[in-house]
């Protein structure tokens, strides 16, 4: 039992997994205490949805497309493992939108889709005369906190009206969060929307005091070899520690506030600290509580879908100017989103055939998620015919689902996320949940989450052992 208490799992080896264990080690080692850490992952491969594959020297990210670097965590933590010379910048530009069956270019500056000067909405086609004049509203009243969570396309339409969030700010949102933006909270999301506004009051002034947020080449970064270097280079830092084919089916309570994790239906494992850091759909299956499971039972999730394909040059009728697409919902499209990837990426670039990677499927809209690989081309290949003008069949094809993958968080979820973390610390002290969506959604996110966790953990198994 004494061992017990001195010892913290991770399950999950996902980003967050990994990151939250990463902090952990460090802190272990630097302070010298005498804890152990074991990280538990179901396969053989650690990752999650980081995903990469090697075709003929090309490296393919086919879950995780990039990495966002206006927010610092994952370049912080890069830097830190000595990655940065492995890294690769976006080009480009940003995308086009695909709307009334043509390709509009944003071509003034934005901020996802966000015109960052409101004079430059007279220069979009996207936009009736009404819609503009909408789309002015947040100049003529102060910014007010958000007492209880609203709609994120509420508090966007209030703000730019209903055109401009549908037919340009919606997509550029969709293609983060596969989320119904009239079902997911503004301030769960955190989005630096919510907080450019409470920071500067008016969220034009905020985004004009914040030049490195336009929309625009080097927003993104990969590695050359794609973004599993990241994951791999934690993964040699964490070796020791990486249990795989381990998957924890349930925590159970033990004496003196230690756990007995279930592997496999074939071993126990007796810890004293536990992060949770899988998909959403193991939360209430590892976590046996009525509320908790109540909770997390019932929040939808959104199957995804990606596709390379590889084309002729002479295949492609309408060329984006900028690096890629994004489709409206109102578009009636499965496609969400292209990249040109010889466009995004410079080591791609000298490529003779052009390599596009399309993505699909989000809330209310990913049954397509489920069909056949040639029917999934199938029909994304109609999508593009119409929107690029696409006639030939492709050189080759690559494909990945992700399903279940994207939590679909409603406006109550900031509220029962503190009632899930206070009945955690009443119920099941010790025992802390990570993951995506639950404090925002990307890379980034996943990061904070496990720096901000690992400390939680190490902190809590000194007290448990009065160090």
């Amino acid at each position: 039992m004494e061992r017990a208490k001195k010892r913290i799992a991770i399950i999950g080896g996902g980003i967050t997994g990994l990151t939250t264990a990463y902090r952990v080690k460090q802190k272990l080692e630097k302070e010298n205490l005498p804890f152990e850490l074991i990280l538990l992952e179901g396969s053989l491969k650690i990752g999650g949805k980081i995903y990469t594959i090697n075709a003929d020297e090309r490296y393919l990210d086919m879950g995780a497309e990039s990495i966002d670097v206006r927010y610092p965590e994952a370049l912080a933590l890069i830097k830190e493992l000595g990655l940065e010379n492995q890294l690769i910048y976006s080009e480009g530009n940003k995308p086009d939108i695909f709307f009334y069956n043509q390709l509009h270019q944003l071509n003034y500056p934005t901020f996802k889709g966000i015109p960052i000067k409101k004079r430059d909405i007279w220069k979009d086609k996207l936009l009736t005369i009404h819609g503009k004049l909408a789309s002015y509203k947040s100049c003529f009243f102060s910014a007010k906190k958000v007492e209880q969570d609203i709609e994120t396309g509420a508090y966007l339409k209030k703000h730019f009206g209903d055109e401009m969030v549908e037919h340009i700010i919606e997509p550029f949102f969709t293609k983060i969060y596969a989320s119904d933006l009239d079902r997911m909270g503004i301030k769960a999301s955190k989005e630096q929307l919510y907080e450019l506004e409470m920071k500067y009051s008016s969220l034009t002034k905020g985004l004009k005091h914040h030049p490195e947020l336009i929309d625009g080449s080097g927003n993104y970064i990969t590695f050359q070899k794609g973004l599993s270097v990241l994951t791999e280079a934690l993964e040699e830092n964490l070796k020791p520690y990486i249990k795989y084919r381990k998957k924890v089916l349930e925590i159970k309570k033990n004496e003196q506030n230690t756990y007995i994790l279930d592997i496999n239906h074939k071993e126990e494992v007796r810890v004293g600290a536990i992060c949770v850091a899988t998909p959403i759909t193991e939360y209430a299956k590892l976590i046996r509580h009525s509320e908790i499971e109540e909770v997390f039972n019932k929040v939808d999730t959104a199957s995804i879908g990606y596709i390379v394909f590889s084309f002729s040059k002479e295949a492609i009728k309408n060329e984006p100017k900028g690096f890629g697409i994004v489709t409206p919902r109102r578009n009636d499209s499965f496609v969400t989103s292209i990249i040109f990837l010889n466009k995004k990426w410079p080591t791609l670039n000298k490529s003779e055939d052009v390599l596009i990677g399309v993505s699909f499927g989000r809330n209310g809209e990913d049954i397509l998620v489920s069909l056949s690989n040639k029917e999934i081309e199938e029909t994304i290949l109609k999508d593009l015919e119409i929107i690029l003008g696409i006639t030939e069949k492709p050189l080759s094809r690559v494909i990945k689902r992700w399903p279940n993958a994207i939590p679909q968080y409603t406006i109550s979820q900031e509220e029962e996320m503190k009632q899930i973390e206070s009945l955690l610390r009443k119920e099941f002290p010790g025992v802390y949940i990570a993951g995506h969506g639950l404090s925002g959604f990307g890379i980034n996110q996943c990061i904070k989450q496990g720096n901000h966790v690992g400390e939680q953990l190490v902190e809590y198994i000194k007290k448990q052992n009065r160090m």
